[in-house]
């Protein structure tokens, strides 16, 4: 799938959006707004359009992007590339008002044109899905959902190195769950499918690196066994099985004369955890266990070791929300010589409501990325280690319902042990939004 490329340049898509913006507020009636005072929905919630027994909410989204490094670049390897990146965002959601069941449909789009270096970095992504809720029982119900999603891997990704355009990839992604109540003991049971496909890219010199050849399918049922201990608290166990099927040998980084390896893997996530609510002002959920993957290449190491997450919801006054979490997991990569990557990160987020129109965030977060088995590269042979680090400030506006404005500073940080792989990137984003 592939959208038609706009030759609009960035001036035409500011204007477009303003005016798109423009459109949405022009309409409102007095008997619209007696009915959301009835229904108790704020003077600035997205209204929607009733469409039978569905509620139809389109919105537009015009970013405007300034980055200091489009290429995630260690500053070591000379001058970095900045780029100011216009993003032109529609999309829409519908959801059911049933009494019983539930179905619901979003579209999200990415429309990007960056005014450095266009055709090398303009890209187009596209988020779809459909998701359901069925009511088998009055203690029983039937979870599904199915999402396709075409999307641009980031510049900073270790598993695309010297491309000349970002890697084009795609995911299907398939889920459908069980959940039952008996008295105090709940089970869920289900299974998630994801699938995901790449296209082949050209480096600088010409040459096709084989993406195709990381095409797999990501296989991961689960049972979920859980104990009420009060309405507001619940131990529960936790058992996950893993397995990655790869439709074929994996070139590193898409060059077959590197290598290439067997990276089908089995494993498991075994967890016990704890959920809880204390009075609404406190929600939580945290977990401890062990994780496993074991793969098919037998030049691989196994990787395991006790994972887990927490995840906090503290709401200090009505107006201050403060999130937090933890987490620890394994994750695909394409290196030289590495069965995987073990991933431990922890992030923290704030938002506060200072006027009823003004609303301020602000967060931080931090992953550590320990590459397991790397192989000796030319004189380094020591095991990759990347300590990754962001922050997040901003403020968003809303002049009613239908127009909004935020402006956001984001800055990453990537410290690797592993040469020229090291960055800086800082963005300032201006966004408006239009929604009916």
């Amino acid at each position: 799938m592939k959208l038609k490329y706009l030759k609009n340049n960035s001036f035409t898509l500011l204007l477009t959006g303003l005016l798109s913006c423009g459109t949405a507020v022009a309409y409102d009636s007095k008997d619209d707004n007696d009915l959301f005072k009835e229904q108790g929905i704020s003077d600035y919630d997205q209204k929607g359009i009733r469409a039978g027994s569905f509620t139809v909410m389109p919105k537009l989204e015009l970013k405007n992007e300034y980055i200091s490094n489009i290429y995630y670049r260690d500053a070591t390897l000379g001058k970095l590339t900045d780029s100011y990146i216009a993003h032109w965002k529609p999309g829409v959601t519908v959801n059911s008002n049933w009494n019983r069941h539930a179905l619901n449909f979003f579209l999200d789009t990415d429309i990007a044109q960056y005014g450095t270096q266009a055709s090398r970095n303009d890209y187009q992504n596209v988020r779809t899905g459909v998701n359901g809720h069925i009511d088998v029982l009055r203690d029983s119900h039937f979870d599904t959902s199915f999402s396709y999603n075409y999307l641009t891997e980031q510049r900073g990704s270790p598993d695309q190195i010297s491309a000349l355009t970002p890697t084009i990839y795609d995911t299907k992604v398939i889920n459908g769950f069980y959940s039952h109540t008996l008295n105090r003991v709940t089970l869920k049971t289900g299974v998630n499918a994801t699938r995901y496909d790449y296209q082949n890219v050209l480096t600088g010199a010409g040459t096709t690196l084989q993406m195709v050849t990381r095409n797999h399918w990501l296989y991961t049922p689960e049972i979920k066994v859980g104990y009420l201990i009060q309405p507001e608290y619940e131990a529960y166990l936790k058992f996950q099985y893993v397995n990655a099927s790869y439709d074929t040998l994996v070139a590193v980084n898409g060059v077959n004369s590197a290598g290439v390896y067997n990276r089908n893997s089995t494993g498991y996530n075994a967890l016990a955890g704890f959920a809880f609510d204390i009075t609404g002002l406190i929600t939580g959920d945290a977990s401890i266990g062990y994780i496993d993957r074991t793969y098919a290449d037998n030049r691989f190491v196994q990787i395991s070791g006790v994972n887990g997450f927490v995840d906090l919801k503290w709401r200090p006054t009505p107006l201050t929300t403060v999130t937090g979490s933890v987490f620890r997991n394994i994750g695909e990569t394409t290196q030289a010589g590495v069965a995987g990557t073990f991933q431990t990160g922890v992030s923290l987020n704030a938002e506060h409501e200072l006027m009823r129109n003004i609303n301020l965030h602000a967060g931080a977060n931090f992953t550590n990325m320990d590459y397991n088995g790397y192989a000796t590269v030319g004189y380094q042979n020591f095991n990759r280690n990347d300590n990754m680090y962001g922050a997040n400030v901003g403020a968003k506006y809303l002049f009613n319902r239908y127009l909004s404005t935020d402006l956001s500073y984001t800055y990453q940080n990537r410290a690797s042990n592993y040469l020229n792989s090291s960055y800086q990137v800082n963005q300032v984003m201006l966004n408006i939004r239009g929604q009916y």
